[in-house]
């Protein structure tokens, strides 16, 4: 559109309708002889009005047009994706941006996400190194009642269904895992015993209320959780590889070999069964046996906790390699 569109429209001069300026029309309108020239004035001016209002519905039009559009407003992260909220969706990007899970969490929350969100939320906190806020808020997640459906207060919990207590143990065992990366075993040992007073069979609980059995100088707990051993072969390997962490605890080395060599047959490069072993050949004055084993745990797996711990015992093997 041209620009002259839009400029007002030049004012007329009173006699005889001549234009002042620019002319707009191209001859002299002759004034009829019973025409007064009063009547004439306001034809003139009837007709400016109606140009200068189509100029200004021509302008407007054109402004909006050329205008840019208004921000839409924010919408909520779901969708934003194209999607309704989910645990799927929280946690997809869990282990890549940790951040945006958290954000993801929170905003889910703050759109009536419940215990999914508090949960998604908790497992960010874990990855972005805050364990111990990460445990408090699963453990406490695995003591609510009835995930199922929401419950009105003062009313009483419905029995939970199966699939919520193995969800609520599950989360126990999450709990667990947590307090242990908080260097907190008391608290993992709790937790992991409440998950199986919701799944006693529950074999995951199992192994980790074992470890940390074993960590607090309780083998026999440990010995009696894992007996009879799990019927997965690869809950089986790693249950033998604990038992005999406790047997080894309680003096019973020949039990505990039995059980790591058991592990190994499966497993023959697994690092924290060739980290026992070789505590094992040990505590049997097999030094250079021992010292092969965690050669072994180092070369297997260079960047883990086991092959750390297989380092320092290289080092005071070297300092005093008769010591059992």
């Amino acid at each position: 559109m041209r620009l002259s569109a839009c400029l007002p429209v030049p004012r007329f001069a009173m006699q005889g309708l001549r234009p002042v300026g620019r002319a707009v029309f191209h001859a002299r309108l002759p004034l009829r002889p019973d025409r007064r020239p009063g009547v004439v004035w306001v034809a003139a001016m009837a007709v400016a009005g109606i140009c200068m209002l189509l100029a200004v519905v021509i302008c407007g039009r054109a402004w909006a047009q050329a205008a840019p559009a208004a921000p839409a407003p924010s919408e909520p992260v779901a969708a934003s994706t194209g999607g309704e909220w989910s645990f799927r969706r929280c946690t997809a990007t869990l282990s890549d941006d940790p951040d945006g899970a958290r954000d993801y969490a929170e905003d889910w929350q703050s759109h009536g996400g419940g215990l999914e969100a508090e949960q998604c939320d908790a497992m960010a906190q874990m990855e972005l190194g805050d364990v111990a806020t990460a445990a408090t808020m699963l453990d406490h997640l695995a003591h609510v009642t009835d995930w199922s459906s929401p419950r009105q207060a003062g009313t009483q919990a419905p029995a939970d269904t199966a699939l919520a207590l193995s969800r609520r143990a599950g989360l126990a065992e999450q709990a667990a895992r947590a307090w242990q990366a908080d260097d907190s075993p008391r608290q993992a040992l709790d937790s992991a015993a409440y998950g199986l007073t919701l799944r006693p069979d529950d074999a995951a609980l199992k192994l980790v209320y074992a470890r940390v059995a074993v960590e607090l100088g309780q083998p026999a707990r440990a010995v009696e959780t894992l007996t009879p051993l799990p019927g997965s072969q690869m809950e089986r390997d790693e249950a033998l590889v604990a038992r005999a962490a406790a047997w080894r605890q309680m003096g019973r080395i020949d039990k505990g070999m039995a059980d790591i060599n058991a592990a190994l047959k499966d497993m023959p490069d697994n690092g924290a069964a060739l980290l026992e072993r070789g505590i094992l050949y040990q505590r049997q004055g097999l030094m250079e046996a021992a010292r092969a084993d965690w050669q072994d745990v180092v070369a297997v797996a260079p960047d883990s906790d086991e092959a750390d711990l297989a380092r320092q015992d290289l080092s005071l093997l070297e300092t005093d390699p008769e010591a059992p």
